[in-house]
C-alpha cells in the first residue's frame, strides 16, 4: 500500500466490519472468490461513462486526470476487497461472495457523481441503472454494490482536503518579463490547482522538480530557440510531412485520445476484470502524479511559450535569438499553461511505463486511435512512444527541447516512484 495513502486502521475495521456484517447477512460465505474470469466490460465500459461526463461538463484535461485517477482507485481497491490477489491501495477491506461487476459500477457511479454532480441525472444514473440491470439480482449483486459505495465513500473522504480545484489565480507580468509566461488564450490558465495538490502516491508535487530552463544568456536557450523557430514554424520547410501528422496527431485532445488507448489495451487483450481494474489503476494514477509533479515545475518557472518568446526573441539578451514579429507555431492553439515542462512528455511516457510494468516488458504493442481522422497510430515499445510524443510538442512549434527532455525525467521519476510501491501482488 502506497505510503501516505493509506487509511488510517481504525476506519478500515469499520468499514469492514459493516460489510462483512452486510455480507453474512445476505448469506455470503468466507471463501475467496476467483480472480480469473471472462474478459472484461465493466471497467472499460465505466471508463467511457466517464469521458462522456467530463466532456459534457467541459474539464480541462487536468481535472480529468485527477477525477480518474480517484475513479480507478475505488474500482480497484473494490474490486481487490472482492477478489483479492494484489494490495490495495487506499481501502483495504476483505468482502468475499460479491459482485465484482457490481462494485465497479457503484464505485466508478459513486466517485464520478460526486465531483461531476451536474451530470448525474442525464448520464451517470442512466448508465448505473443499464449497468446494474446486465448483473442478475441476488445476494452477489447487493454486497458488491455496499462494497463499491462503501469504497469510494472512504476514497472521497480521503481525497476531500487534498487541494483538488482550489482557486488559485496566476497573474502574469506587466508590463511582460522577457522569459515569463503570458497566457495564451483568454480562458483561465488550466491546472493553477495542481502544484497544491496532495499527489496520489508521491511525497509531494515538488518531488522531482527539475532545475528549471536554461537561462536565456545560454548558448542550451540559443539552441532550444533557434530549432523551434525553423522546425515549429507554420511555414516551415525542414518539416516532415510524417512530422507534421505526428504534430496534429499529438495535439488531439489528450484525455479521450488517450482514454480510447487505455480502453483499447484493455478490450484487445481480453483482460479480466481484476486485471482490467488494476490495470487502469496503475495508469492513471502514475497520470495524475505525472501531471501534478508536471504543473508543480511549470508554475514554479512559468517560461514563456515558443510564440511569445520568439515573437519577442530581440529582447531576451542573447544575440543569437533573432526575433521574428510574424512568427507562428504550426499548431495555432498553444496549451494555455506554461512551456516548461512539457505536459505530454510528463505524462504519456509516464503512462507507457506503467502499460510496460503491467505487461511486464517494454514492448507495449500500443495503438492510439485517432479523435480527427488522422488514423491510428501504433507504437511497439515505450521508447517508441517516448520518442514521437515529445519530439511532436517541437514539431507543433509549442514546446522547446529542454521542456520535453526535462519532462520525460519526470515520467520516469514519477512512474518509478508510483510502481515500486503500489499495485503489487500479495504473497499471503
Amino acid at each position: 500500500m502506497t505510503r501516505g495513502s493509506k487509511m488510517s486502521k481504525l476506519a478500515m475495521l469499520v468499514v469492514g466490519t459493516a460489510l462483512f456484517m452486510l455480507v453474512a447477512a445476505a448469506g455470503g460465505s468466507a471463501s475467496q472468490a476467483s480472480a480469473s474470469g471472462p474478459p472484461d466490460t465493466y471497467v472499460a465500459g465505466w471508463h467511457t461513462v466517464a469521458i462522456q461526463a467530463l466532456t459534457a461538463a467541459a474539464a480541462s484535461p487536468t481535472d480529468g486526470f485527477v477525477i480518474f485517477a480517484n475513479v480507478d482507485i475505488a474500482v480497484y481497491d473494490s474490486v481487490v476487497a472482492i477478489d483479492g490477489g494484489y494490495e490495495p491501495f487506499a481501502v483495504d477491506v476483505d468482502v468475499p461472495d460479491a459482485s465484482p461487476q457490481a462494485a465497479v459500477a457503484a464505485a466508478a457511479h459513486r466517485v464520478l457523481v460526486h465531483y461531476l454532480p451536474s451530470q448525474a441525472a442525464t448520464i451517470l444514473d442512466p448508465a448505473y441503472s443499464a449497468s446494474l440491470a446486465t448483473i442478475p439480482d441476488g445476494a452477489l449483486k447487493t454486497n458488491g454494490v455496499a462494497v463499491g459505495e462503501s469504497v469510494a465513500q472512504l476514497v472521497i473522504a480521503k481525497r476531500s482536503t487534498d487541494g483538488f480545484r482550489s482557486t488559485v489565480p496566476y497573474t502574469p507580468p506587466n508590463p511582460p518579463i522577457p522569459g515569463k509566461w503570458l497566457p495564451t488564450a483568454p480562458t483561465l490558465p488550466v491546472g493553477t490547482d495542481l502544484p497544491g495538490m496532495t499527489p496520489f502516491a508521491l511525497d509531494s508535487a515538488d518531488q522531482f522538480r527539475p532545475n528549471g530552463p536554461p537561462d536565456l544568456s545560454s548558448k542550451k536557450w540559443a539552441r532550444d530557440y533557434n530549432e523551434v523557430k525553423q522546425i515549429g514554424s507554420s511555414t516551415s520547410s525542414t518539416r516532415t510531412p510524417e512530422q507534421t501528422l505526428a504534430a496534429r496527431f499529438w495535439a488531439e485532445p489528450p484525455l479521450p485520445q488517450g482514454e480510447g488507448a487505455l480502453r483499447k489495451f484493455v478490450l484487445d487483450r481480453q483482460l479480466d476484470i481484476l486485471d482490467a481494474a488494476r490495470f487502469m489503476a496503475m495508469a492513471s494514477v502514475t497520470r495524475a502524479d505525472a501531471a501534478i509533479a508536471c504543473f508543480d515545475a511549470k508554475y514554479h518557472y512559468a517560461f514563456w511559450r515558443p510564440v511569445t518568446a520568439i515573437r519577442a526573441g530581440d529582447t531576451d539578451g542573447n544575440a543569437a535569438t533573432v526575433g521574428d514579429s510574424g512568427w507562428s507555431p504550426l499548431l495555432p492553439a498553444t496549451p494555455n499553461h506554461p512551456e516548461y515542462p512539457s505536459a505530454h512528455s510528463c505524462i504519456t511516457p509516464a503512462v507507457g511505463l506503467a502499460m510496460a510494468e503491467f505487461l511486464g516488458t517494454d514492448e507495449i504493442d500500443l495503438t492510439i486511435p485517432s479523435l480527427t481522422g488522422l488514423g491510428d497510430r501504433h507504437y511497439a515499445t515505450v521508447d517508441d512512444l517516448e520518442y514521437e510524443v515529445s519530439n511532436a510538442r517541437i514539431w507543433g512549434g509549442i514546446h522547446f527541447r529542454s521542456a520535453v527532455e526535462d519532462g520525460v525525467k519526470i515520467a520516469h521519476k514519477v512512474a518509478r516512484e508510483v510502481l515500486r510501491h503500489n499495485f503489487r501482488e500479495t504473497h499471503d
